[in-house]
């Protein structure tokens, strides 16, 4: 469950995610073929959905003769096990199959059902997961392929028996502050005229706020004073924790380093509001699954 004072797209994930049970073969054995198990699928990134857009549960019947890949346990629902699995076949071509169900984009079903929805935090951690073995078979010390151990929690080296674990990437993100006024900036990749909170990896060996002062610097320009964490969100693309931050910077000159960003502006309260209502339609800001949104809307709600 979410437990902080902002609830952020992708969080509030409501499985007990069991990790007494992890250990236990049976968890991806008998217990994934008993009658109250269910699945969630994923094929190319997309998340399989009801007509409705939520989560459509499989239960090992209906996965009988799928082809399936990689399959994790995510918790338990109550007493129920849960799992999310890989479709080893391209999503278009089974779409028929589960019609009115369809694979979705995850953004799409956030966009739909916003922030309390308790599907998305289950999204995340499925996505996430499968992503990581997609990509770490493996072994990073010897090269050697690794097995999937500890239900999905763990891969296993068959040759130096190295240990490697699911890893989620620490990102800051935050909105800088002079005055008045916040600063948005646009990436390379972003759509014309879209601007949102500046954001960067954390590297080793720093602190959160080490992490955002160095981002503004190496951006901007801007030399931060203060920092303060305000939330945080996983973010399954491919599996990231956003930590968002306020910043408060000692001037608003910017020096822009074009290799890292497109462009950077300083905006009022007004600007921000009448963009977001659509009065203004000179740029765009983040829409409400993406915690620069939820950053944004907590500097409009302060007095």
């Amino acid at each position: 469950m979410a437990l902080g004072t902002v609830t952020t797209a992708f969080s509030g994930n409501p499985l007990n995610r069991a990790d007494h049970l992890r250990a236990d073969s049976d968890i991806l054995g008998c217990w994934a073929s008993r009658d109250d198990a269910r699945f969630v699928l994923i094929a190319d990134g997309k998340v399989l959905t009801d007509e409705f857009g939520d989560i459509l549960w499989l239960s090992p019947s209906k996965c009988r003769f799928l082809p399936l890949g990689t399959k994790v346990f995510l918790g338990l629902d109550g007493e129920a096990p849960r799992y999310g699995a890989e479709l080893s076949a391209a999503a278009e071509e089974f779409d028929d199959m589960f019609a009115p169900g369809k694979f979705r984009e995850p953004r799409a079903i956030g966009l739909k059902f916003g922030h309390a929805h308790p599907s998305l935090g289950i999204i995340a951690q499925a996505k996430s997961m499968l992503s990581w073995h997609a990509s770490h078979q493996f072994c990073a010390k010897c090269g050697a392929p690794s097995t999937l151990v500890k239900a999905g929690y763990e891969r296993k080296c068959d040759t130096c028996e190295a240990s490697h674990f699911p890893r989620t990437d620490p990102v800051v993100i935050m909105l800088a502050f002079h005055s008045d006024k916040a600063l948005v900036g646009r990436g390379h990749h972003v759509p014309p005229g879209f601007y949102s909170a500046l954001a960067g990896f954390m590297e080793p060996g720093e602190t959160i706020e080490e992490a955002v002062a160095r981002e503004l610097y190496e951006e901007v320009g801007v030399r931060t004073t203060r920092v303060e964490y305000k939330t945080s969100q996983p973010w399954p693309w491919p599996s990231t924790l956003m930590i968002g931050c306020f910043a408060w910077v000692e001037d608003d000159k910017l020096t822009i380093d074009a290799t890292e960003i497109d462009d950077a502006i300083w905006i009022t309260k007004e600007q921000a509001r009448d963009v977001l209502s659509g009065k203004d339609d000179t740029f765009f800001l983040p829409p409400f699954i993406a915690i620069a949104r939820d950053l944004m809307d907590i500097w409009l709600a302060e007095d």
